[in-house]
């Protein structure tokens, strides 16, 4: 096995017929549907950077290999994290001024197909709610809400309601509601 640092985030790997071999790979089996060959190659790599004076802790290596005829060729590069983004998980809130607005908008909602499992409905201080129990509403659905004036509210306005509002329809709401007016 011979490794050279090729820049400050690089280095290449040769792997010889013997090293193959001694770590059992198979250059027709590696890939991302090989467990031992990743592991085996995540080691070689992580080992090789740090010989070499790479630091890898908590940074992402991109391996690609060259299969030769005696052997097979690995670059390493190491990289920023790659940055995870966590979908948002709760609710989305909307509160209408008044009972018309907030029925009329049930109706087209529900005209249009759009009858969100996990919605609720609720009335509280004279405003009427829609909550929905998803973190993202389809695009449609959110045009339909501005039409009707429905200000969006906070997500910490759902947990409220729950506990002090009236409930008007604790689940399918749209559904249930729209499905009357018709």
């Amino acid at each position: 096995m011979t490794v050279s640092r090729l820049s400050e985030n690089r280095v290449l790997i040769y792997l010889g017929e013997g090293d193959m071999r001694d770590f059992s790979l198979d250059f027709s089996r590696m890939g991302n549907d090989d467990g031992y060959s990743m592991g085996v190659l995540s080691r070689l790599s992580r080992t090789a950077c740090r010989d070499k004076g790479i630091s890898t802790g908590g940074k992402r290596l991109r391996v690609e290999a060259l299969g030769m005829s005696e052997g097979c060729y690995l670059l390493v590069t190491v990289g920023e994290k790659k940055k995870t983004y966590r979908r948002k998980s709760g609710t989305v809130c909307y509160r209408f001024t008044g009972a018309g607005l907030f029925l009329d908008c049930v109706a087209q909602l529900c005209r249009a197909g759009i009858t969100c499992a996990k919605s609720a409905a609720y009335e509280w201080q004279g405003s009427y709610y829609l909550v929905f129990g998803y973190p993202a509403l389809p695009r449609q659905a959110r045009i339909l809400l501005s039409e009707f004036d429905a200000q969006k509210s906070p997500a910490a306005t759902a947990a409220r309601l729950s506990e002090y509002a009236r409930v008007l329809c604790p689940r399918c709401a749209v559904s249930v509601i729209g499905g009357k007016m018709e």
